[in-house]
């Protein structure tokens, strides 16, 4: 069989495999957010901006949760398909699965703000996009020797850290429209180079 043929085959039953309630869970929060804060009345920018961060946080929290295989230590060798096309199929599906989820909020926000009020909306995608690839990067570095689902909690340990950090650094950090320096941008599409890299290096095969 091709790789494709493989990677198709595989769908099924990484579907039917990966733990979808985190996802379910914070997808349905997000969307309740944008929807339920101040109804009846215009989104205020910033409050649109802090649902779509607070968002992209839980989403990439819960998308951690497809990498864990309880079974993979004993699977490992009669797995047909290298360990690596597996765990980049999980991150793929929870990595479209959450950007929808997080596309659906961010619709919902911007149909809600007042006339002419903008988000910025590159830099604010742009810090969605870090948030949903760094949960599932530092939860792959755990998995590897943790397979379970205590692993999945590396990545939102690491995301909320991440997030109360950057509170003390004032808006000068953030890539959105609050961003108090020209370069905020460049160095989170740095990030974004980095936590590929990151998940690359973990998904490689297990060596024994």
């Amino acid at each position: 069989m091709s790789r494709a043929s493989i990677t198709l085959a595989l769908l099924r039953p990484l579907i039917r495999a990966i733990d979808w309630v985190p996802l379910a869970v914070t997808v349905s929060i997000s969307l309740c957010l944008a929807a339920g804060m101040e109804p009846g009345d215009p989104l205020e920018p910033g409050l649109g901006l802090l649902i779509l961060r607070t968002s992209a946080i839980l989403l990439g929290s819960a998308a951690a949760f497809a990498l864990t295989d309880a079974m993979a230590p004993s699977s490992a060798a009669a797995a047909p398909v290298p360990r690596w096309l597996r765990q980049w199929e999980r991150t793929l599906l929870a990595g479209a699965a959450s950007a929808l989820g997080w596309g659906l909020t961010s619709a919902i926000v911007v149909a809600r703000l007042a006339p002419g009020a903008t988000l910025g909306f590159p830099g604010t995608a742009l810090e969605a996009a870090i948030c949903l690839l760094a949960g599932p990067a530092a939860a792959a570095v755990a998995v590897r020797r943790y397979p379970g689902k205590p692993a999945a909690l590396t990545g939102a340990f690491f995301l909320f850290t991440g997030w109360a950090a950057m509170q003390l650094t004032g808006p000068a950090a953030w890539a959105g429209p609050y961003g108090g320096q020209g370069n905020a941008a460049l160095w989170w599409a740095a990030a974004l180079v980095v936590a590929l890299v990151v998940l690359a290096a973990a998904h490689r095969d297990v060596r024994r």
